[in-house]
């Protein structure tokens, strides 16, 4: 049930940004909340897989504390009148921790897959995306703000 409505969210996630761009029905309340319940999203998915010890926390650290990172870089950007746009790197980050999240959230072999495995192989990759577009996310504010 947790990968069934992960998922749904995930999907209707993608919907809304793909509904709202469009038919040009962006606003700057939905600029600053679509990022946040994505992060809300994957963070309390995440915190819930380590008390299941599906999940190593160590990894759900990093990954929050980029979030968090990178959030507050674009909060510095936004007082200084900048904006720093979404890097495709990003995107990828988002579709490896959805997949990852839904594999792990299912855990068990079904249709002779072992999803638990499937899932650790796409958080592997979805923490190279977190750690690679941080850092990018980084040198873009360095390069912004000096």
């Amino acid at each position: 049930m947790a990968a069934l409505f992960f998922g749904a969210a995930a999907i209707t996630d993608l919907l809304d940004g793909f509904y709202a761009r469009k038919h040009k029905k962006i606003t700057s309340l939905g600029k600053f909340l679509d990022p946040l319940a994505d992060k809300l999203l994957v963070s309390v998915t995440m915190i819930m897989l380590i008390t299941l010890n599906r999940i190593p926390a160590w990894i759900v650290i990093l990954i929050i504390a980029r979030e968090m990172a990178v959030t507050g870089l674009r909060g510095i950007a936004v007082i200084e009148g900048k904006v720093i746009a979404a890097h495709s790197l990003g995107k990828y980050k988002t579709i490896f921790q959805a997949v990852s999240l839904i594999c792990l959230c299912l855990h068990y072999e079904y249709l002779r897959i072992d999803f638990h495995v499937v899932g650790m192989v796409f958080l592997w990759a979805a923490l190279l995306f977190t750690m690679w577009s941080g850092w990018v996310y980084f040198k873009m504010t360095k390069n912004m703000l000096t």
